[in-house]
């Protein structure tokens, strides 16, 4: 009786099954390392040179002092930029402002507007974000909510802006029988913004109330969608001057809070 032959198992084509394996353990080593790495403290050198860039971002040195990372060049002295800490604080709540639209989605009515003024910019909220018809007691939850947000921005920047908060109204009177009604209301709503902003910790020196009534109009007070973007309360931002020793702080401060996030 013939014995049968053995048969070897088929041969596989492609790669090892252990390659595959391996990959996998190169892949997790690599990642292992690259996290120690981002985990890495930072030394007082390297800081400084961090904050040092930061300022020559703001245009508070004619150049940033180099880091490790960018090569020096050679390049000729230019005259500061005064400009720049000024955009980057707009873009601050220019940003707030439309995450706060986007956020409640306001179709229904006019939303908040940033627009910028001659000596800083100006964010004018309507009025029935705030407020219910012909009240000056903020009773809006979703008003009061992006006041808070703007207070906490303003936290940051406080020593370099001024506030002038005005209540605007349309020509149609609340009140039947007053000649001054829409002064008094105008006036009452922008103190009651400026309460509520100095509750949230913004400091009251910086703070200027106002009421100009209906007669600074933004639009026409001819049909509804114009009378609605009328009654408003605008919040003028001036900058404190050009202050280089100013810039410099506010630029440490945010390099400082860089540091303190990296850290956690």
């Amino acid at each position: 009786m013939a014995r049968k032959k053995l048969q070897g198992k088929p041969k596989q084509d492609g790669l090892p099954l252990w390659i595959g394996t391996f990959g996998d353990l190169m892949s997790l080593l690599l990642t292992f390392f690259i996290l120690l790495l981002s985990m890495a403290t930072f030394d007082k050198e390297k800081v400084e040179l961090a904050i040092g860039s930061l300022q020559g971002a703001l245009s508070i040195l004619e150049r940033g002092r180099e880091t490790e990372i960018t090569q020096p060049t050679q390049i000729q002295a230019s005259p500061l930029n005064t400009n720049s800490l000024q955009d980057n604080v707009m873009n601050v709540f220019s940003s707030l402002t439309d995450d706060y639209n986007e956020i409640t989605k306001v179709t229904d009515g006019p939303g908040i507007d940033l627009e910028e003024s001659q000596d800083g910019f100006i964010i004018r909220i309507p009025d029935d974000l705030l407020f219910e018809s012909g009240s000056a007691v903020i009773a809006n939850t979703s008003g009061r909510l992006f006041l808070e947000r703007l207070a906490m921005e303003l936290e940051n920047y406080k020593d370099i802006l001024n506030l002038r908060i005005i209540g605007n109204t349309d020509n149609v009177p609340y009140r039947e029988g007053s000649a001054i009604d829409n002064w008094d209301l105008s006036n009452k709503r922008a103190l009651s913004v400026a309460e509520n902003l100095i509750t949230l910790g913004i400091p009251p020196n910086i703070i200027q109330v106002g009421g100009d009534s209906y007669f600074n109009p933004i639009a026409s007070n001819d049909d509804d969608f114009g009378r609605a973007k009328n009654r408003r309360v605008d919040i003028n931002f001036s900058f404190v001057g050009n202050n280089i020793d100013t810039k410099e702080q506010v630029a440490k401060d945010i390099a400082d809070k860089m540091k303190m996030e990296q850290d956690k």
